[in-house]
């Protein structure tokens, strides 16, 4: 694959993500999560069947799920794009958060 790119949703996640990150625990702490999650992407980009990953056809068609510290990013192959529908918290409720429109 040669992009990945973020739905709506996923976009807002992550930016959320960074938000809460950084009025938790600070600057330096945001950045290194962003670096971390940016490196996850970079690594299911490179091999989206990667070891650990587990595909989710229960939530939605071709959807695949890798951990990412404690989040789980949530993805599929479309041609040459790697689609990230969704960025959550390891305890949410998964069900309740993707589905085919997720990936829009």
């Amino acid at each position: 694959m040669t992009s990945y790119r973020l739905s709506k949703l996923a976009d807002q996640d992550l930016a959320e993500i960074l938000r809460y990150t950084i009025q938790t625990w600070g600057m330096k702490q945001g950045a290194s999560y962003l670096q971390l999650l940016t490196a996850v992407l970079n690594h299911i980009l490179n091999n989206a069947v990667l070891p650990g990953s587990k595909s989710r056809e229960d939530l939605a068609r071709n959807c695949r799920a890798f951990r990412a510290a404690k989040h789980v990013i949530f993805y599929r192959v479309n041609g040459d794009t790697l689609e990230i529908a969704r960025i959550l918290h390891e305890s949410m409720d998964f069900s309740r958060h993707i589905d085919e429109q997720a990936f829009d």
